[in-house]
C-alpha cells in the first residue's frame, strides 16, 4: 500500500472537486441562504473546525473522483468516436512508454485533467443557467472549447509516442 496519494489523484480528483465546489457554492449562494448558520448544530460545529474542514477536503475529493469516472464514460468516447481526440491502438501499457519517454506519463495526467475539466464546465454551465448568473453558461462554453482544441493538439503528441513506441511484430515473433 502507497503511503501517500499520488499526484495523479491529487490534480485530477481533488482539484477538480474543489473547482467544481467553489463554483457552485458562488453560483447558489444565495439560494444557500435557507441554512440557519445560528442553529444549535453549527454553534456545535464551530468548534469542530479541523473536522469539518476534513470533511469538506474529503467530499471535494469524491466529487473529483465521481466527475473524473464519468468524464471517462461520457466525455472520451464521445471525443474519440467524432475523431475530435482520435485513439489509436498500442499494444505497450502505459508505464512500459513512460519507462522510455518520462513525460509520457504527465502527458497522459494532462489529457485526463483537461477531459475531466469538459465535464466540469459542461455540469457548471447547466448549473449557471438557473442561478442568477445565467452569463457564466457562455464563460464555461469557451472554457469547454479550449479544452476540447488543447487536448487534441496534446492528444496528437500522444498518438505520435504510442505510434512511435508500438512493439515490432517480427521482434515479438523472434523473441518466442
Amino acid at each position: 500500500m502507497k503511503d501517500k496519494i499520488p499526484f495523479y489523484n491529487i490534480v485530477n480528483m481533488f482539484f477538480v472537486g474543489s473547482v467544481f465546489t467553489l463554483l457552485v457554492t458562488v453560483l447558489f449562494h444565495n439560494q444557500l441562504g435557507f441554512v440557519d448558520l445560528s442553529s444549535p448544530i453549527f454553534t456545535f460545529a464551530k468548534d469542530w473546525n479541523v473536522i469539518i474542514s476534513a470533511v469538506l477536503l474529503i467530499a471535494m475529493y469524491e466529487i473529483g473522483f465521481i466527475l473524473n469516472r464519468a468524464s471517462s464514460i461520457i466525455v472520451n468516447p464521445l471525443l474519440t468516436k467524432t475523431k475530435i481526440w482520435p485513439k489509436y491502438q498500442y499494444d505497450k501499457d502505459v508505464s512500459e512508454i513512460s519507462k522510455d519517454n518520462p513525460k509520457f506519463e504527465a502527458m497522459i495526467t494532462d489529457l485526463v485533467l483537461m477531459r475531466s475539466h469538459i465535464l466540469l464546465y459542461l455540469i457548471i454551465g447547466v448549473l449557471s443557467f438557473y442561478s442568477p448568473y445565467a452569463w457564466f453558461s457562455f464563460v464555461c462554453l469557451v472554457f469547454i472549447v479550449i479544452f476540447i482544441f488543447a487536448g487534441k493538439k496534446h492528444n496528437k503528441k500522444i498518438n505520435k509516442i504510442r505510434i512511435s513506441n508500438k512493439e515490432d511484430p517480427q521482434q515479438a515473433d523472434e523473441g518466442n
